[in-house]
């Protein structure tokens, strides 16, 4: 049995926590962990609370978070450092928005807030590089994305996967046991809308209502991006 460990790294916010799942039920739920019969532990690190072993698990995944990865929590230090005991020992390791960031932070990459602001609405993605578990050629993904901060340097070993005009270093691989996505292939439209109207002021109007125009008449490639990671996670290559 595969046993997932999912690293949740933020909250959902308090004004839609009663509508929604928490970032690790809705990772499990779009991951069908329950159908693949997988074995799913989460660990909400923003609390200190941090897997005790590395070696239990088969695989690692990093939500996204409103926190910034450069911020002087001790937990996101103790983060940093398991990440990189995960990748000593070749674990599978999916990093999602802030999870893309710190490691990205975490194997001597720097994050940013982007002078360019939010990064919001459902983008279009180039992939310049494929993958074993891509299976087959994709070209380019669309996604929703969320953000304010930017991978904007990588070291020479990491493999740029792919990007746009607005975020270069949107998706990162390192060989076969490391993958990173800046965008949101968990979250549904409505969740992302929710969202938006939430934050619209410190997003500005012009930007706002871009987002929402995509939001409410475009779809994403998040069934895709699943397939993807479970792929990668069970090492389908």
């Amino acid at each position: 049995m595969f046993h997932l460990c999912i690293i949740e790294a933020g909250f959902i916010n308090p004004a839609l926590s009663k509508q929604y799942l928490s970032y690790s039920e809705m990772f499990s739920e779009f991951l069908k962990t329950n159908s693949r019969n997988w074995k799913v532990t989460s660990y909400d690190i923003y609390n200190n609370n941090f897997p005790s072993n590395i070696d239990f698990y088969d695989g690692f995944l990093i939500t996204g978070s409103s926190f910034g990865v450069y911020e002087n929590y001790n937990w996101i230090i103790e983060t940093i450092r398991i990440i990189n005991h995960i990748l000593d020992k070749n674990k599978q390791i999916v990093g999602i928005c802030f999870g893309h960031q710190i490691i990205a932070q975490a194997i001597n990459g720097l994050v940013e807030k982007s002078s360019n602001g939010w990064g919001v609405g459902i983008k279009k993605i180039m992939l310049h590089k494929q993958k074993p578990w891509f299976r087959n050629k994709v070209e380019n993904i669309r996604l929703i994305s969320f953000h304010q901060d930017q991978v904007i340097k990588i070291p020479d070993y990491v493999d740029h996967l792919g990007g746009n005009k607005f975020c270069k270093y949107y998706s990162l691989g390192v060989e076969n046991f490391l993958f990173t996505l800046q965008g949101h292939p968990e979250f549904s439209n409505k969740y992302a809308l929710d969202l938006l109207n939430l934050r619209r002021q410190s997003i500005g109007e012009e930007r706002y209502l871009t987002s929402k125009y995509e939001l409410q008449n475009q779809t994403h490639d998040g069934k895709l991006v699943s397939n993807l990671i479970v792929n990668f996670l069970e090492k389908n290559f």
